[in-house]
């Protein structure tokens, strides 16, 4: 359900568990464009759309599009539009109050460790083993991943610069389109991704709690 903070300003809590809590905001400079966050648990901020600028105690930055704050636990933030309209995501680690660096840690798809696999997919891969696996995936052209689960950990799929070209499958089944607001795969729900488009697509990734075992691939039965 929308909190609406204006005609084109609203919060909305996109997933809640045990695991994590998503909310997703959009800010309008013109009617909502400051607002305040303080979370109990550590997370992360990333925006989607438009540039907004980002206030602590303790300093102050700016994110734009496919940019990313680590936040700590009871850290007071002020967030304000810099641009027409602002959309972003907060990703809340439940339970999580590991991290003590009060000033910002900033990062951003293309600059943090580039893999590039054999199969074309490519990773951009932000390591924060206290509270999740976070990292940005690029897929080629009509790719379909395997399918697989990830014991005792939570998936985030969150599709950027959104078009409708990012798909999931659940245990080889009926496909179903990733929404704008993304999509949250429970533990030990085996999928997969697909990219029906005609170019690469990229999509953020966040696992929580860190898998420290490797996924578990789902094998498709024979046709009898």
């Amino acid at each position: 359900m929308k909190t609406m903070l204006g005609q084109d300003s609203w919060q909305h809590i996109v997933h809640h568990s045990d695991i994590m809590r998503v909310y997703e905001v959009q800010l309008s400079m013109n009617e909502h464009a400051n607002h305040n966050f303080c979370f109990p648990f550590d997370s992360l901020l990333t925006v989607t759309d438009g540039q907004v600028f980002v206030e602590s105690p303790f300093e102050e930055s700016s994110l734009k599009a496919n940019q990313a704050l680590w936040l700590s636990h009871n850290q007071a933030i002020r967030c304000v539009a810099v641009t027409p309209v602002v959309r972003l995501f907060v990703v809340v680690f439940i339970g999580q109050t590991k991290r003590q660096q009060q000033r910002f840690e900033r990062f951003a798809s293309g600059t943090e460790h580039k893999h590039e696999c054999s199969n074309g997919v490519t990773h951009w891969r932000v390591d924060n083993k206290d509270l999740g696996k976070v990292e940005w995936v690029m897929l080629p052209a009509h790719y379909s991943e395997p399918s697989y689960y990830v014991k005792e950990s939570e998936q985030f799929f969150l599709p950027l610069n959104y078009d409708q070209s990012l798909y999931v499958t659940y245990d080889h089944e009926h496909m179903e389109p990733v929404a704008q607001s993304g999509l949250v795969i429970p533990q030990n729900q085996s999928h997969s991704l697909l990219n029906v488009a005609n170019k690469p697509i990229t999509y953020l990734s966040i696992t929580s709690p860190y898998p420290h075992l490797s996924r578990i691939l789902k094998l498709k039965p024979n046709p009898a």
